[in-house]
C-alpha cells in the first residue's frame, strides 16, 4: 500500500488563499507571513511535506489544480 503525500514548495507561495478555501482540513494561513502552510507537515530543504488519507486526495488534488503558482504536488 503506498503512502498519499503532499509536497509544498512554501517560498514561492503568493498567499491566494485558494488552497485554504477548497482543502481546509490540510492548509491554513499564516498569519505573520500572509502565506499558505500545509498542516502537520515536515520540512524538507525548500518544501514541506506530509501524508494524507485516500479521502483527502481530491479537496488537494483540487487545491494543486486551483494554485496560479503550481506549487502543491500530491505524490503516491
Amino acid at each position: 500500500m503506498s503512502s498519499l503525500k503532499i509536497i509544498h514548495n512554501h517560498k514561492n507561495c503568493i498567499g491566494c488563499n485558494a488552497c485554504v478555501l477548497i482543502a481546509p482540513q490540510s492548509w491554513r494561513m499564516n498569519q505573520k507571513t500572509g502565506k499558505s502552510e500545509l498542516i502537520g507537515a515536515e520540512k524538507k530543504g525548500n518544501l514541506f511535506i506530509t501524508d494524507i488519507f485516500e479521502c483527502d486526495k481530491q479537496a488537494n488534488q483540487d487545491a494543486a489544480e486551483a494554485c496560479p503558482m503550481n506549487i502543491i504536488k500530491i505524490s503516491s
